[in-house]
């Protein structure tokens, strides 16, 4: 699973890009914006195609996804645990793709059961931000297991790493800043992750 994380600000042509991106075959898009009100996400999600809305996952204001087609709602850490286990099972039986985060690996066996996916890292060194350092040793493995949340990589992802991920035993990578560092070069760069990823599957 190849993951693409929104940047966190605006990018100018930034619709544009994704569009793209989801006709080279981009799986999933994060639409993580800290700052933006409701009105500025609706406005980014209007200007990507609708077919591509359900690959659509919302890191906040939940309560328009049903408007636009979206069933991926992701959790931060802090929100995840403002969550009672009866309404993320809610979430999940009404048809919700539910995602969140974990930071430290012994979070990850006891998330909630209703989570598809949950991101971890960062595995290498932040590209997007400088003090978002990692610790994890160069033969550092995952603990994944198969009856849980399936694990996906996230931290200084690019293509010079992105094999290193498979060979941790994560279930997927999530990109960002190899991405949004240089957007005249996004729709290049992902092309080249993407075959890279790829490969780790032959």
């Amino acid at each position: 699973m190849l993951v693409l994380i929104s940047n966190s600000t605006a990018v100018v042509g930034e619709t544009d890009i994704i569009n793209v991106l989801f006709e080279e075959g981009l799986e999933i898009l994060h639409m993580r914006k800290p700052g933006a009100t409701v009105d500025e996400i609706s406005s980014l999600i209007e200007k990507i195609d609708s077919k591509y809305h359900h690959q659509i996952a919302l890191h906040q204001h939940h309560e328009i996804a049903t408007g636009y087609g979206i069933k991926r709602l992701h959790f931060t850490e802090a929100g995840r645990k403002q969550m009672s286990e009866e309404a993320l099972i809610r979430l999940k039986m009404a048809n919700h793709i539910l995602s969140t985060s974990i930071h430290q690996e012994e979070a990850y066996k006891d998330l909630p059961a209703s989570f598809m996916y949950t991101f971890f890292g960062p595995v290498f060194n932040s590209i997007s931000k400088q003090e978002y350092t990692s610790s994890m040793p160069a033969d550092f493995l995952f603990p994944v297991k198969k009856n849980l949340s399936k694990v996906i990589a996230i931290g200084g992802i690019d293509v010079t790493n992105i094999q290193q991920v498979k060979q941790m035993q994560f279930n997927g990578a999530a990109i960002l800043g190899a991405i949004w560092q240089k957007p005249g070069e996004s729709i290049q760069q992902f092309k080249a992750i993407q075959k890279a990823w790829k490969q780790t599957d032959r």
